[in-house]
């Protein structure tokens, strides 16, 4: 028997970010979004979610990718983003991406991505590829040029946009940034993203810089982990100059991981002298997230040792304020993203916790924000920012990449420990209709894509 389509989903609640909670079944056809009915079509599947509610795919718009190495990618980062619902995710971010982007595309389309990816062109990877090893010094107008070039192959060969990792090459100055962005600027729907300059006590002067960035070059602003930046007593004052920004039609927008800890590597310019003092701790708020101290009590020994001979150990720091963190996520203009980063399965648990985080903690212990505020976030509001114009909704002639979770019983399992421990409640995800993973497992089928623009 023929059957007109391919699956049916059948009993559960869909949340549309725009249109809210209503009980259809899903009808699907060559991965597309056919038929949203309350009738029970014959399929040739069909998977019965009863109870449970139907979401459009997630889509994190900051992640930092599994690392190209010997032509092969180990998927890590995006295992735990299929895990947590995740379908779509941009790489690239805070200026580290593949100095080969082409290469970086072609070796996982040639593995078969896990989710769909798009990625960004990385200023402080292309600026080592252009020959500058010193991320504190400003560089000349020739090796900005060839900056501009790499830049541009990158862009041809569809990169998503520009990263810069504002904290991570203090070399870089204004002038070269609206350059860089006005080159940016005249391809359709790319993006600049940017790491601020400074966080905490002069993290406004690092807004201002960035909404100047944005008017000057004209171009599409992203604002990456506002919290990391503001979340020190600035947040309030921080989305103020951005909504007045963006009234005065300046495009600036900022994501947000819902934790009050940060991470980076301990021998970045982050962890330079004073940074405990601007953040208001001590050594003991420092969390070792892999190598022989992973666990340890961090002492100002151990972390002059790892500052000098570890440098690229994982830390994170407790030292934001959660209320702040709240008062961000709630903002219209900022979208969830997990900024998600992991180094042979160690890291920060929001690779693996942020999406069911958002839903179990702000959404159903503390509602802060309504189920569909947080799927926007999640869902809608990402694709509209990187011009995916056929995901983030659950509407006919939409990609049904979907996730499918029990309300009720989703939580965040993720921790410092255990930074990949997989969610609880998130038991289908779904990309082009194929399940990726099924009864909250790994199923092994692919049907994603790289993304290039």
């Amino acid at each position: 028997m023929i059957y007109l389509y391919d699956l049916l989903i059948k009993n559960g609640t869909i949340v549309d970010p725009i249109k809210g909670k209503e009980k259809l079944n899903i009808a699907v056809k060559n991965g597309i979004i056919a038929k949203l009915t309350k009738e029970f079509l014959p399929t040739n599947k069909e998977i019965n979610v009863d109870g449970q509610y139907i979401s459009p795919g997630f889509i994190d718009i900051h992640i930092h990718e599994d690392k190209l190495e010997n032509n092969k990618i180990e998927f890590d980062i995006f295992k735990t983003m299929a895990l947590m619902g995740v379908t779509t995710a941009v790489g690239g971010n805070c200026g580290f991406s593949s100095q080969n982007l082409s290469n970086y595309f072609e070796s996982l389309e040639r593995q078969k991505p896990l989710i769909n990816y798009l990625g960004l062109s990385g200023y402080g990877s292309l600026r080592e590829k252009a020959g500058v090893k010193d991320n504190y010094k400003h560089i000349s107008d020739s090796k900005i040029k060839e900056i501009k070039r790499l830049l541009k192959e990158d862009l041809e060969a569809g990169s998503l946009g520009l990263s810069f990792g504002l904290e991570y090459t203090p070399g870089l100055t204004t002038k070269e940034m609206i350059e860089l962005s006005e080159l940016v600027a005249e391809y359709p729907q790319r993006l600049v993203t940017a790491h601020y300059r400074f966080d905490s006590v002069r993290a406004l002067e690092s807004i201002a810089e960035l909404i100047i960035i944005a008017r000057e070059a004209g171009n599409k602003m992203q604002i990456s982990h506002l919290g990391s930046c503001t979340a020190y007593g600035q947040t309030a004052e921080a989305l103020k100059m951005i909504e007045q920004a963006n009234k005065a039609g300046i495009d600036i927008m900022a994501d947000i991981y819902p934790y009050d800890a940060f991470s980076s590597y301990i021998g970045s310019a982050v962890f330079d002298a004073g940074c405990f003092e601007k953040w208001g701790i001590d050594y003991e708020a420092v969390k070792i997230l892999e190598g022989k101290y992973k666990g340890q009590e961090c002492t100002e020994k151990i972390f002059n040792y790892l500052r000098k001979n570890e440098v690229d150990t994982l830390v994170a720091v407790s030292a934001m304020d959660e209320s702040e963190i709240v008062e961000a996520i709630k903002n219209p203009l900022l979208m969830i993203a997990s900024d998600g980063l992991l180094n042979q399965g160690q890291g920060h648990p929001r690779s693996a916790g942020t999406c069911p985080r958002v839903i179990a903690k702000y959404v159903r212990k503390e509602k802060q924000i309504s189920l569909k505020n947080a799927v926007n976030k999640m869902t809608n509001l990402p694709a509209q920012r990187i011009g995916l114009s056929k995901k983030g909704r659950i509407k006919e002639g939409y990609d049904a990449d979907l996730t499918i979770f029990d309300f009720n019983t989703i939580e965040d399992n993720a921790s410092f420990e255990q930074p990949t421990k997989a969610p609880t409640g998130i038991n289908h995800v779904l990309i082009k209709g194929v399940e990726i993973v099924k009864n909250s497992e790994l199923t092994g089928q692919r049907s994603a894509e790289v993304i290039k623009l």
